[in-house]
């Protein structure tokens, strides 16, 4: 971005927000964080509700209780939350946006690749394509998450506010712990593939939507500061691999054998059957707008992302 601008971020606190929020201070922006927690350069959410926003060019919302968090049993208690965690901070950040005399220059608000339903066939050939013109091809629980989830983001006045609505897939960031805010799937699984447990989930030929985390902060600051970037893009890796494909690559190059799969029904146990389709079913999904609108990923492929993260999180 040319010019410095002051930036709120909904849910800044994790991972990817605590990246982009890096980058945009190393290029002179000012970034607040709107949290649950006051703090030195934080707003609590009943701050904006009560107030509204202070004078800002830009909105991000990244907020959202973890879909996969596998430390809470998937309950009906722990359904409402994850939806409430969502569109409510939405819904705050809309109506703050909206009722502002001064509105920022853009919103984007974020939600997931499983916008798109899931497919289940029995062979990686079988899976279609689907990008950001796709209709959703069947409504399974987090597929009806993400419709309500960006419901609440498209009452923005759209009149009077860009707004860019990002679908994240599957962010991948290295492993370094004395990186704060390093987290994410890819830790979890490279500590267990260590171990040697490396296993496919169930049959494997569900496709993995992956994207490195520096591609994700690089379509953020691109979003921001490109006022083309209006409307719906996928933030995926162009090189989608299937699951089984992940889990040989990353096995490969860490000098382990992938020992088989990971059953259905034990996953659909552990996690719950709504849960399960994020792990057990997939999308193949195509970043086309994204590219079209000419952003380049640094990486592109699947090895070279595991080379870089592998790299990274060893030093």
């Amino acid at each position: 971005m040319t010019d410095q601008k002051h930036i709120l971020i909904g849910g800044g606190s994790g991972f990817i927000g605590r990246a982009l929020t890096r980058e945009l201070q190393a290029a002179g922006h000012r970034v607040t964080i709107v949290s649950r927690f006051p703090g030195e350069g934080r707003l609590t959410w009943e701050d904006v509700r009560q107030n509204g926003l202070p004078p800002c060019q830009a909105v991000i919302n990244l907020a959202g209780k973890h879909i996969l968090d596998m430390r809470r049993p998937w309950t009906a208690r722990y359904r409402d939350e994850v939806l409430r965690s969502r569109v409510e901070t939405t819904s705050t950040l809309v109506d703050a946006i909206n009722a502002a005399t001064e509105p920022p220059e853009v919103f984007i608000s974020t939600a997931g690749k499983c916008f798109y339903g899931s497919q289940a066939f029995r062979s990686p050939e079988q899976y279609f394509d689907l990008n950001e013109y796709s209709a959703p091809i069947g409504i399974d629980y987090p597929a009806s998450l993400v419709s309500q989830w960006e419901a609440a983001a498209d009452r923005l006045d759209g009149s009077r506010v860009r707004h860019v609505k990002l679908r994240l897939g599957i962010v991948l960031a290295d492993a370094r712990k004395k990186r704060a805010g390093a987290r994410g799937i890819f830790p979890m699984l490279l500590g267990t593939f260590k171990k040697g447990l490396c296993l496919r989930m169930g049959s494997g030929v569900q496709p993995f939507p992956w994207v490195h985390i520096d591609d994700v902060v690089g379509i953020f600051l691109r979003a921001l500061d490109d006022r083309k970037f209006c409307g719906i893009f996928n933030v995926v890796s162009p090189g989608i691999v299937s699951n089984g494909t992940f889990t040989r690559l990353l096995a490969e190059r860490l000098g382990k054998p992938v020992l088989g799969q990971l059953p259905g029904w034990l996953i659909k146990t552990v996690v719950g059957r709504d849960r399960s389709t994020i792990l057990l079913l997939g999308q193949r999904i195509r970043p086309a707008r994204t590219l079209d609108h000419g952003y380049r990923f640094r990486f592109e492929t699947l090895e070279s992302c595991l080379d870089d993260l592998l790299a990274r999180s060893s030093a």
